[in-house]
């Protein structure tokens, strides 16, 4: 409420304050009607809460009721004398109210001829009042900053202000301040806007309409997921971008779906129309790189002016027809681009995402994605969601598709403001999106726009939607085009001349139509994306390019350096006594050379001389700050305060940044953020690590669409790094895989790297390789459970220090290569568990004639470096690959092709056998015991049998 409503109780006084101070000492000494007052009205409150403030005032208040002196007796005449007329201003308070929180129901948000429904909450009658109170003057009007006036004055502002175009819903935020800001903004909706405002949103409307009719008649029944009936999106996210570029934003990130993207990308992201018409022709070149992709899932970038002339640079990701995956993605880029280009000052670039309100309210990712806005590792300054609300999902109707009133409710889960707007109102969808970029940029928090249309055709162009909504699309067909019905009410409301208004669109069609002509005579070749900026030397590269070799190398020096720096905690920090002397104490003696280098340690040290170089550390993952397996703890807890520490902090310098993150418990949402992370940070590592590598199981399209085929299909390149535990331990079907055979059969055409290792000194040199290349892959990494801190995997600074990444290792165990009668091939964990065996008694007399070799990058697979060590046996008579995943997992369905390339060009006659687990259905049984006798009989057969076992 604006005000304090005193004016209600203006004559009342001493009245009032008696009720609230018998109220505060006793609930259920004041009338019911009363307590509603107290405890329900937030607004209405205000008067009282001043009191209840005026301390002195108030405690004399409490004394007088307790002493049941003077005032009691005077206030039984007042109440007598001003019941019924408090009762009655109580009941339009309530009834005000009413149409506050729920006046959005009865709001005429349809374009369509489909009336709105009545509800009894906001009927007079609901709240005791009926026609023969609606000439009695009311107070009540204060409680949306109004004066005195009659009731039924009263009703006609309340129906014009929350029952008009657009509804609002807002009097579920949490916060006072916000409701305040919000209800005096949206008393402002339907003021009247600029004719030059006016006239940009017509032509914008005439211009989205000339693209689709032109590319309708020249490529006919071709899918284009036509904009119309949504053409208000275009000047919708025209007048936020203006609006805030007023309000000093510098960059604008917008995300959208396949319906209108089209439309989008030349009208509002400034792709040239020349690329559009070259793509939809299709002329195959040899300069195309990779497979590329259907012209509705392109993104773009460039700079250019608002509709007032400030400078903007507006972007779109790319997207693939999984509609709302975007989301996540473009919170990502627009996080990334506010840190590597304005300082993380989120004022300086904001982003509005697009979305379709059966998707919305369908696609779990949405909640994932929304559930960010406030966290600290995620949150962007707030996001501007429009949802395109066509009223029918592909074939299907509302109440089919969701259960809650709204597709937007999704939204009050984060207390943040919705409106609902008729799609044909454009003054005010401009008044409101002025308000939606002053809330952001004000509160830093999500808003959501209903935008309430209706989608000209069907879910693409060929399809028939009167198949399945006849009677909705007998209302479609009749409804002229956006641009029309504004034109028509420019010129009967606001004087302008039909004559301009149609050379405006038939001027657009006229320039379309020209650079057609010219695309097709000159047979325009496809230009495909070009890398972001600040990619510097970045190139796309070949298998053979992600062969070579890197120098990853740092001084032992530099690398002790900065050992100790990782290991030293300021004195104030109070480490966990325990975590004391388990961390921090054992990488101080491997910080001092006495103990070897374990994985963690070996981890951090990568992180640490990256940021020492100047890159960025981005690390974000479930439970990463300590790691799942207690193994990591980079981020350390003060055992008194809580505070927190990154021990990596130190490391960086000036131009690099370093943020561990322990992300909500997410997959898909979360690893979308962080790819469209790594898109834009060409100049840092970014990495997603999972609980248990099964959890990327919840991302697989962000896996199989994003991350394995951007590069194809986008010329997209990034380097995130998916961390996923994996290995078979005994604990069961889950947990224990990581579906290393689903990343394995991504693989093709140098899209990334998928890696097992077993030695602390691989990770530190797979991270700084990562970097230190001219070009940016993916790197899918198994990470070990058990053997973190397994002796085995362990390291020395010195190997850091001279060694480099390794894509096979051979066994430098064998002495004299022509005494072994056995290789086994094998990745991972099982390769440990041979060593281990034969050190055994049972199988000590095998050692020396047997050759384990590791093969620590499954892709890509290092054919000539395989062929080189395996050329060093040719003595061996069983060569075999070992795996404890089932045969229909791990990675033996992809290698078998590869190692039988390699016998053939080791000019080995051998036949490859398999030594594994057999083809299961789950990657491993439920028993513990029962998976440690399998265990036994995989190595037992590895180290003994002379054909394949499956076990």
């Amino acid at each position: 409420m604006s005000g304090n409503f005193n004016s209600i109780f203006q004559n009342n006084a001493g009245y009032v304050e008696e009720m609230f101070a018998r109220y505060s000492s006793d609930p259920n000494s004041v009338g019911i009607e009363w307590r509603a007052y107290f405890e329900g009205f937030n607004e209405g409150f205000g008067t009282a809460s001043a009191l209840a403030n005026d301390t002195p005032h108030f405690q004399e208040l409490l004394k007088n009721v307790s002493e049941k002196t003077q005032v009691q007796a005077n206030s039984k005449a007042a109440e007598s004398a001003g019941s019924e007329a408090l009762a009655f201003e109580m009941k339009v308070a309530e009834f005000v109210h009413a149409w506050k929180a729920n006046g959005h129901l009865q709001a005429t948000t349809n374009p369509l001829p489909i009336p709105p429904k009545k509800f009894p909450i906001l009927a007079l009658e609901s709240y005791g009042l009926t026609t023969n109170d609606l000439k009695r003057a009311t107070h009540a009007g204060a409680l949306i900053g109004l004066g005195s006036m009659s009731l039924e004055k009263l009703m006609i502002e309340l129906e014009r202000r929350f029952a008009g175009t657009v509804g609002a819903e807002i009097e579920h935020v949490d916060s006072d301040e916000e409701r305040r800001w919000l209800h005096a903004e949206f008393s402002k909706i339907y003021n009247p806007i600029s004719k030059e405002t006016q006239k940009s949103i017509y032509s914008e409307l005439a211009k989205a309409d000339s693209l689709e009719k032109t590319i309708a008649t020249k490529y006919i029944g071709k899918k284009r997921f036509s904009i119309e009936g949504a053409d208000a999106q275009y000047p919708a996210v025209e007048s936020f971008i203006d609006e805030s570029t007023k309000l000093g934003v510098k960059e604008c990130t917008v995300a959208i779906a396949h319906r209108g993207r089209l439309n989008f990308l030349v009208n509002v992201i400034g792709k040239p129309l020349e690329k559009l018409f070259a793509e939809w022709e299709g002329y195959y070149h040899d300069g195309l790189h990779g497979d590329c992709d259907v012209k509705y899932h392109y993104g773009y970038e460039s700079e250019r002016k608002s509709r007032t002339g400030n400078e903007v640079t507006v972007s779109m990701p790319f997207n693939p027809s999984h509609l709302e995956y975007v989301d996540s993605v473009v919170m990502g880029d627009t996080r990334a681009r506010q840190a590597m280009y304005h300082n993380g000052d989120t004022s300086k670039v904001a982003s509005i995402v697009l979305h379709g309100d059966a998707a919305f309210s369908g696609q779990g990712i949405v909640f994932e994605t929304v559930q960010m806005m406030s966290l600290k590792g995620y949150n962007v300054g707030g996001t501007v969601h429009l949802v395109a609300n066509n009223q029918v999902g592909f074939t299907t109707d509302p109440k089919d598709s969701r259960s809650s009133t709204y597709c937007t409710d999704v939204a009050k889960v984060t207390g943040s403001p919705v409106f609902h707007i008729n799609a044909d109102n454009l003054d005010s969808l401009h008044n409101l999106m002025v308000l939606a970029a002053n809330y952001r940029a004000k509160f830093k928090k999500d808003i959501y726009i209903d935008l309430v249309c209706f989608r000209r055709y069907g879910h693409n162009e060929a399809d028939e939607p009167v198949f399945t909504q006849p009677l909705l699309y007998k209302l479609i067909k009749d409804k002229p085009a956006p641009y029309e019905e504004y034109a028509k009410y420019l010129s009967s409301a606001h004087g302008f001349l039909e004559g301009d208004l149609k050379s405006v669109y038939d001027n657009f069609r006229s320039e379309m139509n020209a650079t057609f002509d010219k695309v097709k005579n000159s047979h325009a070749k496809i230009e495909q994306f070009t890398p972001p900026r600040d990619a510097g030397e970045l190139k796309l590269a070949s298998e053979k390019d992600m062969l070579k070799a890197v120098k990853t190398q740092l001084s032992l020096n530099k690398i002790k350096a900065l050992a100790q720096k990782i290991c030293t905690v300021p004195e104030s920090f109070r480490v966990n006594p325990k975590l004391g002397r388990i961390i921090i104490a054992e990488r101080k003696e491997m910080a001092d050379g006495k103990k070897k280098v374990d994985w963690g340690m070996a981890e951090l040290l990568a992180y640490a001389s990256l940021l020492e170089e100047g890159y960025s550390i981005r690390l974000a993952g479930e439970d990463a700050q300590r790691g799942t397996f207690s193994h990591r703890h980079v981020t350390l807890v003060d055992s008194e305060d809580a505070s927190l520490y990154t021990l990596l902090s130190p490391c960086a310098s000036e131009t690099a940044k370093v943020e561990v993150i322990n992300t909500l418990l997410s997959e898909e949402a979360a690893m979308g953020y962080e790819y469209g992370y790594a898109v834009r940070q060409a100049k840092g590592l970014v990495l997603w690590e999972g609980q248990f590598g099964d959890f990327a199981n919840g991302a697989q399209v962000i896996i199989d669409q994003f991350i394995a085929a951007g590069e194809t299909k986008w010329c997209q390149t990034q380097g995130l790094v998916l961390l996923l535990p994996h290995g078979m331990e005994g604990q069961g079907a889950e947990h224990s895989s990581a579906r290393l055979e689903r990343f394995l059969q991504l693989c093709a055409d140098g899209n990334m790297q998928v890696c097992y290792f077993t030695n602390a000194a691989q990770i530190y040199h797979a991270f700084r390789r990562q970097l230190h290349r001219n070009f940016r892959k993916p790197l899918i990494l198994m990470t070990p459970k058990s053997f973190l801190r397994s002796p085995r995997a362990s390291t020395t600074l010195e190997e850091l220090a001279t060694g480099h990444f390794e894509e096979i290792l051979d066994d430098l165990r064998i002495g004299k290569s022509n005494k072994v009668e056995r290789v086994l091939f094998c990745t991972g964990k099982i390769s440990l568990d041979l060593f281990d065996a034969l050190e055994k008694d049972e199988y000590k007399n095998k050692a020396e004639t047997t050759a384990i070799i590791r093969i620590e990058q499954l892709y890509p697979f290092h054919m000539e470096k395989a062929v080189s060590i395996l050329s060093q046996y040719k003595s061996a008579k069983c060569i075999a690959w070992v795996q404890e995943e089932p045969a229909n997992m791990g990675a033996w369905s992809f290698i078998r092709h590869e190692l039988e390339n390699v016998l053939k060009k080791s000019g080995i006659s051998s036949h490859l056998e398999y030594f594994g687990r057999r083809r299961r259905a789950t990657p491993a049984v439920g028993i513990e015991k029962w998976h440690f006798i399998e265990q036994e009989q995989v190595i037992k057969a590895a180290l003994e049998a002379n054909t394949s076992t499956e076990v």
